[in-house]
């Protein structure tokens, strides 16, 4: 019995991300690895949205700010969203029933000139000049790991809002 269900559970696990959806950089067009995943619209609590996955995982939010720079701002419960996870489980973006997780999605590559060290914004020196962006909360927090002048490849959402950042090498 013990060995039919360690079989399954490692079965679940590898093939659960392909029928979710599983996304590489190997078109150059995304950083590392994302995992898309549907879910619901739990709860609704002070502007969070609680977001129910499949396979009993812990209920994911998304916060105000986030919620209304993606256009979840009148979510309500029951409502299907999609969510884009990194590798480290970090919520990427989101977006309700129709939208694309990677449309109007931008990749920037340049050296670090100034970061926030509030995680507010970002500064980006490019061949065409120095670039200025908003940092999105939960990837502000990779920013502690950086300092200026590292070469470094940022992604952007479609509101210009910086959602990941690697170093190069």
């Amino acid at each position: 019995m013990r060995w039919k269900t360690c079989i399954a559970v490692g079965a679940m696990g590898i093939l659960w991300p392909l029928g979710v959806g599983w996304a590489d950089s190997s078109d150059g067009s995304t950083l590392g690895a994302r995992l898309a995943v549907s879910g619901q619209i739990a709860k609704i609590e002070s502007g969070l949205l609680f977001v129910k996955t499949p396979y009993g995982l812990q209920l994911r939010t998304i916060s105000p700010n986030k919620a209304d720079r993606v256009g979840l701002h009148a979510a309500r419960i029951g409502d299907e969203v999609w969510l884009l996870v990194d590798s480290g489980n970090v919520l990427l973006d989101a977006t309700g029933p129709g939208g694309k997780l990677f449309d109007n999605h931008k990749v920037l590559t340049g050296r670090i000139h100034y970061a926030d060290p509030y995680w507010g914004e970002i500064q980006i020196s490019t061949p065409e000049g120095f670039e200025r962006y908003e940092v999105d909360t939960l990837a502000g927090s990779k920013l502690s790991v950086f300092q200026e002048g590292m070469p470094v490849t940022i992604e952007l959402d479609a509101d210009n809002v910086m959602i990941d950042i690697h170093q190069n090498r």
